[in-house]
């Protein structure tokens, strides 16, 4: 087991990443607690009831909310039921949440802790590859509004994040490349050692069940730590890790939120801003195209062949919460490793740039 510690100004904490976690020792802060446990209905049963019966024994109060995990169910209602559930029960300030699921769980439980009785603790047991190097660190809480996606939310930290390799196990293909594509970004913008290892083992990174992801994995969350360091509330560098998200976002409300996954939408986002880069960032044409064949391994052809309406697209960035006023910022790379930031971009070169 590694143990990896997450420093920022308002918490300090451990993420904790290998095999077999879900043990009686990594649950020590249940210990006498009220504990509501918040999981995805897809999650397999076996894995709920494990720590279930863990925290059945050590908390003084216990209960568990599955919620189903889609863009859709990351509302205001679905906000209300974790609250709900909490007064329910009578819960106190002192209660703790764990959740228990991919991205979606985990920003909703936040967000939920973040805002139940002006702030309670919480601990993530992050269960896909994507939300174990994004939304399990550098909190982030947040659910969706009908005109953006994230719109509503906090920055509220963890306590504790439980990082097994063993939920990977059971992930489906499209929840393997999801998660690459967010290890890819990070070695994009922040470690160009990292990228040619990425370019080295993706292939067999590919085949989900590769005992490289344990590196892959830990490699990810230090990168992100180092930005989360110096910038927990994104007023400056952690805006590089939005690299592909303007697009992104953009990306997912054109496929309303159904025809891509937010793994593939940042990928092809990420495309994009590497076209971008070429004619705002100076990124040589070279490094440009090694950067797209990486990108290019965790999509399939189909995305890859999509056509997008670029007026359209650029219609709906409007909406970013990452703009400044009326301008829109997009994360572009000078290099592998060295990120940018673009203002107020030449719209044609915005609109140019969504060519695949």
């Amino acid at each position: 087991m590694e143990k990896i510690r997450i420093n920022t100004n308002s918490r300090e904490y451990d993420v904790l990443v290998g095999e077999e976690l879900i043990v009686s020792d990594n649950f020590h802060d249940a210990d006498n607690k009220e504990v509501l446990l918040i999981v995805d209905d897809g999650i397999p049963g076996k894995l709920i009831g494990k720590v279930e019966k863990i925290l059945k024994e050590k908390s003084s109060k216990f209960h568990t909310l599955s919620m189903e995990a889609t863009e859709e169910k990351k509302s205001f209602s679905s906000l209300e039921e974790i609250h709900d559930s909490l007064m329910d029960m009578g819960y106190s300030r002192e209660c703790l949440l764990y959740a228990m699921g991919g991205g979606i769980i985990c920003d909703m439980t936040g967000f939920a802790a973040a805002t139940y009785q002006r702030g309670v603790d919480f601990i993530l047991i992050p269960t896909t590859l994507l939300s174990q190097v994004d939304a399990s660190v550098g909190g982030k809480t947040a659910i969706n509004h009908k005109k953006g996606k994230n719109m509503i939310g906090a920055f509220h930290q963890p306590k504790k994040v439980l990082t097994d390799m063993i939920f990977l196990e059971s992930l489906k293909y499209r929840q393997i490349t999801d998660g690459l594509s967010e290890i890819i970004k990070h070695a994009i913008i922040l470690d160009k050692e990292f990228f040619v290892w990425l370019e080295e083992n993706i292939n067999e990174l590919l085949l989900t069940d590769s005992s490289l992801y344990k590196y892959a994995v830990s490699k990810s969350i230090q990168l992100k730590e180092s930005v989360v360091s110096r910038d927990e509330t994104e007023k400056g560098v952690r805006k590089w890790l939005n690299f592909g998200h303007t697009f992104g976002h953009a990306i997912e409300m054109y496929g309303n939120f159904e025809e891509f996954s937010h793994g593939e939408a940042v990928a092809l986002g990420m495309l994009m801003a590497t076209n971008l880069s070429i004619d705002t960032s100076d990124l040589n044409i070279e490094v440009a195209k090694r950067v797209k064949e990486l990108i290019k391994k965790v999509l399939n052809e189909k995305l890859l062949s999509k056509k997008f309406d670029s007026k359209v697209l650029h219609e709906m960035m409007s909406s970013d919460k990452k703009k400044t006023g009326d301008i829109l910022n997009f994360v572009t790379i000078k290099s592998i490793g060295e990120a940018d930031i673009i203002k107020d971009a030449d719209l044609n070169l915005i609109l140019s740039s969504v060519e695949l």
